[in-house]
C-alpha cells in the first residue's frame, strides 16, 4: 500500500495582539505628524499676523515720515499767528505735539506748504488790506493759506473768494479772518507783509490721531484739513509721539518747539490670540523736517 507523504502545513500571521499594537503605533504616529502639522500650520498664521501688522504699521510711520520733512515747509521755526477758528488769538506751530500731559495717546498735527505757492504783489500793511498776488492759480475759496517772510513772522488766513487771477479774498466773514488784539498785535510793524519778498502757501495741515470708538478694531487715522479723516493704520494698539530735544533729551511734551531737533512717531501693534500669548511691537522713525 503505497504510503502518502502528508507535510505539516503551517500557517504563520498576525494576532489580535499584534494587530491592536500596530493600530495603536500607528495611530500614534499619524497623531504626532497631524499635531506637528497643525501646530506649525498656526504658528505660520500667527507669524503672518504679526507681519500684517508690521507692515501696516511701517506704512503708516512712511506716509508720517514723508509729511513730518515737509513741516514747516517755506517758514520753518517761524511761528504763525491765527484766530483758531472762534475769533481767538492762537498760535499756531510748524509741528504741534497735541499732548495732553498722562493720557496714553498722542496727536501729532503737522503744518507744511506742499501745494500751491506765490508771492505778494502789493504790500499788505495791514490784516484786513486786499490780498494781491502773483497768481491766484490753485486757491480756492476755504483754504487757509500762509502770508510769511520767512524770517520772523507767519500768518495764516481763511480764502473766502478769489476775484480775478491775482487776488486772494478773505472777508472778515470767516472766524479765521476776525480781527482781534492778538491777531493785529503780531501783524509785522513798519509797514506789514511787504510785495515781492512775502510768500503766500496754501496750508497743508494734517493730524494723526488714535482711534479706539469708531470702528471694530482701534485704528490710526489721518485727518487732512477739508477731507474726510481716513485709516492709515487698522488694528493698532497705540500712537506715541517723541520728540529729541537739541539737548540729547527725549520727551513726549516739549515745552518749546523752537528747540526741538527731531521727531518720532511711534505706532504700537498687539496681536491677540487664543493660542498664543499676545505679542506688542512697535514700528517708529526719527525724523528731522527739512526745515529745522
Amino acid at each position: 500500500m503505497p504510503v502518502r507523504d502528508e507535510r505539516v502545513r503551517t500557517t504563520s500571521g498576525f494576532g489580535l495582539v499584534e494587530l491592536m499594537i500596530t493600530l495603536v503605533l500607528g495611530t500614534l504616529v499619524l497623531g504626532g505628524i497631524m499635531s506637528t502639522f497643525f501646530h506649525s500650520s498656526d504658528q505660520a498664521r500667527h507669524l503672518s499676523l504679526i507681519a500684517d501688522e508690521r507692515q501696516n504699521a511701517r506704512t503708516a510711520i512712511q506716509l508720517i515720515e514723508r509729511e513730518l520733512r515737509m513741516a514747516g515747509s517755506g517758514w520753518g521755526r517761524v511761528e504763525i499767528y491765527c484766530n483758531d477758528g472762534a475769533g481767538v488769538g492762537d498760535t499756531l506751530l510748524a509741528v504741534n505735539p497735541g499732548h495732553i500731559v498722562g493720557s496714553a495717546n498722542d496727536t501729532l498735527v503737522l503744518v507744511g506748504a506742499w501745494q500751491a505757492s506765490t508771492t505778494l504783489m502789493n504790500d499788505m500793511a495791514q490784516m484786513t488790506s486786499a490780498t494781491r498776488v502773483k497768481s491766484n492759480a490753485g486757491f480756492r475759496s476755504g483754504d487757509l493759506f500762509i502770508l510769511t517772510n520767512g524770517t520772523s513772522r507767519a500768518h495764516m488766513l481763511m480764502c473766502t473768494g478769489i476775484t480775478g487771477t491775482d487776488q486772494i479774498d478773505h472777508a472778515n466773514t470767516s472766524p479765521y479772518n476776525t480781527v482781534n488784539t492778538g491777531i493785529t498785535a503780531t501783524w509785522p510793524a513798519g509797514g506789514g507783509y511787504p510785495d515781492t519778498v512775502t510768500n503766500v502757501y496754501k496750508a497743508t495741515i494734517t493730524s494723526y490721531y488714535f482711534d479706539a470708538t469708531s470702528f471694530r478694531k482701534p485704528a490710526l487715522m489721518r485727518h487732512e484739513y477739508g477731507t474726510a479723516p481716513q485709516v492709515v493704520a487698522y488694528n493698532v494698539d497705540g500712537f506715541r509721539v517723541w520728540y529729541q530735544m537739541q539737548d540729547g533729551t527725549w520727551t513726549r511734551d516739549p515745552s518749546n518747539m523752537d528747540f526741538v531737533d527731531k521727531v518720532a512717531p511711534v505706532v504700537y501693534t498687539r496681536v491677540d490670540d487664543p493660542r498664543h500669548p499676545a505679542r506688542r511691537d512697535s514700528v517708529w522713525a526719527a525724523v528731522q523736517p527739512r526745515t529745522f
